[in-house]
């Protein structure tokens, strides 16, 4: 049975792919920032469902970078890695801290970097990274200096280690996912849709259904890409029409 961890595992997208990856017959570890009853939930109920023989739960501050190390260190083989978690900071340029900056690059870039290293010495026979970055990896938005700047960050970082870690044929992807319908962003979401081609949000699912395509052998050619999941969002520069 192959194993995958997932990183934010306990809400929004990150359950979503955790889901997935348990209906498509995974083994999973779910990694969340803490252990209390907001991150308890969720696993028990994937738990009822699919068996607790096939969860495992880690959990850590992935701004501590001993944590990366520590989500592992139970585990000798790895099959599929998804840092999903992440941080969304939100402010005008000119009132942006140092701390905020530190703050979402140390979750954002530094943590995916160090359990990458993790999983990747841990992949023995190929293997699959999967980033989940935004469509801000891409295009800016107002408020987003910091979480854009981190997120391109992370998708250059991917590119990188696709290119080092192809001659031992581990794939290494990001998703770049637009507008979701998620419990942190729902009001964001229904704001933002007019900005989006399909005017709709996306769903959690979505995202996870091409993770899971990523991650699976009908992607074996796949790597080193952003796959941008927006409802084209990114395609409207100007929505007025020519005329």
């Amino acid at each position: 049975m192959p194993t995958a961890l997932v990183t934010g595992a306990n809400t929004g997208i990150g359950l979503a792919i955790a889901e997935r990856f348990l209906a498509d017959g995974y083994r999973l570890i779910y990694a969340t920032a803490g252990d209390d009853e907001q991150h308890e939930g969720p696993y028990q109920e994937l738990s009822k469902k699919y068996g607790e023989d096939r969860i495992s739960w880690v959990n850590g501050d992935l701004a501590d970078p001993k944590t990366p190390e520590k989500l592992l260190e139970n585990e000798d083989t790895l099959d599929v890695l998804v840092n999903n978690a992440g941080l969304s900071t939100a402010k005008p340029f000119d009132q942006l801290t140092h701390e905020d900056f530190d703050t979402t690059f140390n979750v954002d870039v530094r943590a995916s970097f160090l359990l990458a290293q993790q999983a990747a010495r841990r992949m023995k026979n190929g293997g699959v990274i999967i980033n989940i970055t935004s469509v801000h990896e891409h295009i800016p938005r107002p408020g987003f200096a910091v979480y854009a700047a981190a997120k391109a960050a992370l998708g250059m970082l991917s590119k990188a280690m696709a290119l080092e870690l192809a001659e031992r044929q581990i794939r290494v992807n990001s998703v770049a996912p637009g507008v979701i319908a998620t419990p942190r962003n729902k009001d964001d979401a229904e704001e933002l849709d007019p900005e989006v081609p399909l005017n709709r949000p996306g769903k959690p699912e979505e995202v996870a259904a091409l993770v899971a395509w990523l991650a699976s052998d009908e992607a074996a050619y796949a790597t080193g890409q952003s796959y941008i999941l927006d409802g084209g969002m990114t395609q409207q520069v100007v929505k007025l029409p020519a005329g």
